[in-house]
């Protein structure tokens, strides 16, 4: 089947006791405005939120959208951005690992793959895209890496016309720097180029074959760890302004 779709369907959304075993699970993570919300309405032909726009957050829940392809059913799980607009890291990421928790508790719902989206279109490394993405990466887990897409988003909107120089050189650099970490696990990059078929080569590039659990959700639920000793609640504090860490990162413009 094509996977042109009308972009202008309702939003609709599922409670997430009505995620099935049988479904195909994607999790999406990212900071306000780099087009998580987006690149899920690509997938789905959903309409866009009101006001979902600039950098302003509207996604205030974790909140799971349902899509067929064929007849296989698609889950895209979107998050609070990282750096949310009236939402802290700390409750963004609280809103997540409950999520994460009571759906692992419950069903033990495991991700066939995570997508990390990041704006090509950002000139400077904000200390809370680092802090953001790090928080991330604890939170998946080095056993779950090869799941992971690392989706850079607005190449259709490039800062010199036809010319990408510049973007291919922030992509470079954050496959050498902030994300190698997590490429060297197993986690690839990839364009979104703000089309449906664009979004589905990349969902279908993570395979179907196999579904994991994320790092947070075994720490939470299998060992039974309070979310502030989990890997993604200490890298959290770490990154805290009001920390140690935090404060030399801020003063230095780490």
């Amino acid at each position: 089947m094509s996977s042109q779709r009308p972009q202008n369907k309702p939003r609709k959304a599922i409670h997430r006791s009505e995620i099935r075993s049988t479904d195909i699970v994607i999790l999406v993570l990212g900071t306000t405005g780099s087009g998580m919300s987006n690149f899920i309405n690509a997938l789905t032909g959903m309409r866009p939120e009101d006001g979902a726009h600039g950098y302003v957050s509207c996604t205030a829940d974790v909140i799971a959208y349902p899509c067929y392809y064929g007849t296989q059913r698609y889950i895209f799980v979107d998050t609070p951005g990282f750096n949310a607009t009236y939402t802290s890291q700390k409750e963004v990421l609280e809103k997540i690992a409950k999520w994460l928790s009571v759906t692992y508790e419950e069903k033990r719902l495991q991700f066939n793959g995570v997508i990390y989206t990041r704006r090509i279109t950002e000139t400077h490394r904000s200390r809370s895209e680092r802090s953001s993405f790090q928080i991330c990466a604890n939170l998946i887990g080095n056993e779950a890496a090869h799941r992971v897409r690392l989706v850079t988003t607005m190449w259709d909107d490039p800062q010199d016309g036809l010319n990408f120089s510049a973007e291919e050189n922030r992509e470079s650099k954050l496959k050498e720097e902030q994300w190698r970490s997590l490429i060297n696990e197993g986690a690839t990059c990839e364009r979104f180029l703000n089309t449906p078929v664009s979004a589905w080569d990349i969902v279908h590039g993570l395979g179907v074959d196999r579904k994991m659990s994320l790092l947070l959700q075994r720490e939470l639920v299998d060992t039974g760890k309070p979310l502030k000793q989990t890997s993604a609640g200490m890298r959290l504090h770490k990154e805290s302004p009001t920390s140690l860490g935090g404060m030399v990162k801020r003063l230095f413009g780490l």
